[in-house]
């Protein structure tokens, strides 16, 4: 068994539609395939780690031994692992600060449709590296 090859754009597209569900599905479908694909050797552990603050860091640390092994050393366990820090969670950081500088102080303040699909854009960017290399192994 290998890796199931997925569009970038249905992965955009399925997070839109679902308000960033399959955002935590993605994680969950690709955790599971590397895990029959490598066994007990670099076994990414229960799901439910991913949600319990703090324990979700050795999940995450798990996750990117996985996919290290999984891409055979194309992507390196410590790229994995700050990948969705740096480019998720700070990446969304800035677009917040520069498209949205009144959303801090304004409670009625909507935001714009443009800067929340950057926002799910930049978050998803992780994904995006991963499934780039993981499809370099897929059927």
């Amino acid at each position: 068994m290998r890796v199931k090859h997925r569009s970038l754009l249905a992965i955009t597209l399925l997070t839109l539609l679902t308000f960033g569900v399959y955002h935590i599905y993605w994680y969950f479908i690709t955790k599971t395939e590397m895990n029959v694909i490598n066994g007990k050797d670099k076994k990414v552990p229960f799901f439910l780690w991913f949600f319990i603050p703090v324990v979700n860091i050795w999940w995450f640390w798990r996750f990117a031994g996985a996919i290290e092994k999984t891409t055979k050393g194309n992507v390196s366990r410590i790229t994995a692992f700050l990948a969705p820090i740096i480019l998720g969670y700070l990446g969304s950081l800035f677009v917040a600060i520069i498209y949205q500088p009144y959303s801090f102080t304004m409670l009625n303040n909507a935001p714009k449709l443009g800067s929340t699909l950057i926002l799910v854009a930049v978050s998803l960017l992780p994904i995006y590296y991963f499934q780039s290399n993981l499809n370099k192994y897929a059927k």
